[in-house]
């Protein structure tokens, strides 16, 4: 149980973080403000922001960051979209424990890099689409994506939606996750 001291000083850093979060236009759309997990001062535009599925970590809790590396991202347009999933709430699950919406402004050379904190221990799998126009779902084309996706340390080769085993990985530390993106 947390004493009175603990809960206090969980409360003044949630407080003194809220104060100095500039959350992006795109985020604001798809959530509501200050309900976030961590903020990375060094990426202006990205904010991890929590789902109701899941509650912040503890004080006492052992948090780990996961880096993001995307590579091969074919334009500057629209917004890079993740969902992280978990055991709780396995993929194709239609929200995830986390969405994290990353303008295209952030991609340099082809490539997108973020490191994002606040994660406790357990299976993890991400999985993302490059939202080309920004309409907030993956476009199809027949019967084929007309927008990128991405799985987290797992290149996607076939035409059937993967299976979550695939894509997860059990995170106990500091983990650095590549993203491949396909095009079809």
């Amino acid at each position: 149980m947390c004493s009175p001291e603990n809960v206090t000083m969980r409360w003044m850093i949630i407080g003194s973080i809220l104060f100095t979060i500039p959350v992006s236009v795109e985020a604001q759309t798809d959530f509501k403000p200050g309900s976030f997990r961590y903020f990375n001062r060094d990426d202006g535009y990205s904010v991890i922001l929590e789902n109701e599925l899941r509650p912040l970590p503890g004080y006492e809790d052992s948090t780990y960051s996961i880096t993001v590396i995307v590579r091969n991202v074919r334009n500057s347009s629209g917004v890079i979209r993740f969902k992280f999933y978990d055991d709780t709430t396995p993929f194709p699950h239609d929200t995830g424990f986390l969405r994290i919406v990353v303008p295209k402004s952030q991609v340099i050379n082809n490539t997108f890099m973020g490191t994002y904190y606040g994660f406790t221990s357990g299976y993890i799998g991400i999985a993302l689409h490059d939202d080309e126009n920004s309409n907030k779902k993956l476009d199809f084309s027949w019967f084929l994506p007309r927008e990128g996706y991405a799985f987290s340390d797992y290149f996607h080769s076939t035409f059937m939606r993967p299976d979550f085993s695939k894509f997860r990985f059990l995170l106990r530390a500091d983990r650095v996750v590549v993203m491949t993106m396909r095009y079809h």
